[in-house]
């Protein structure tokens, strides 16, 4: 049925659950897998004027902002490679994640996107937002929710 599958993390625990489910889906319908991590960009008063950041702590943040991200498409690729599952991944800088996945999805011609719900609800749902739902609610493309 699926051909190439876009598995986003965002490192957590509930992720790395869905990304065991989402390869295995993979490997049963024969598909490759791309491995997907939205990075935030440097918050932008890091570099405004007015605060004395040093350069140093500045590039420390990037070097361990980059090391997460790849770490966790890293996830990823160990687990497809350990079912046979064909795989790339991509890293992007982007303060809307949901977008990002979407675009992703897209730019590598993926015929779903399988990913991780934390399942909040109420006020903490409301406050922090939900990057599911508005992939749900926005992509062209099936989106399977691992819960």
């Amino acid at each position: 049925m699926f051909k190439h599958i876009l598995i986003p993390t965002d490192g957590s625990g509930v992720a790395a659950k869905a990304i065991r489910a989402g390869v295995q889906l993979a490997k049963e319908m024969g598909a490759r897998v791309t491995g997907f991590y939205a990075q935030e960009p440097r918050p932008v008063h890091l570099d405004s004027a007015g605060y004395a950041v040093e350069r140093e702590l500045l590039r420390e943040f990037d070097r361990r902002s980059h090391e997460f991200a790849e770490r966790c498409v890293g996830e990823i690729e160990s687990a497809a490679k350990a079912a046979g599952v064909p795989f790339d991944g991509m890293v992007v800088k982007s303060v809307r994640p949901d977008q990002a996945i979407i675009d992703a999805a897209k730019a590598r011609k993926c015929d779903a996107i399988f990913m991780a719900s934390h399942g909040h609800r109420g006020l903490t749902r409301l406050v922090l937002g939900s990057v599911t739902n508005k992939v749900l609610t926005r992509s062209k493309i099936p989106v399977l929710v691992f819960r």
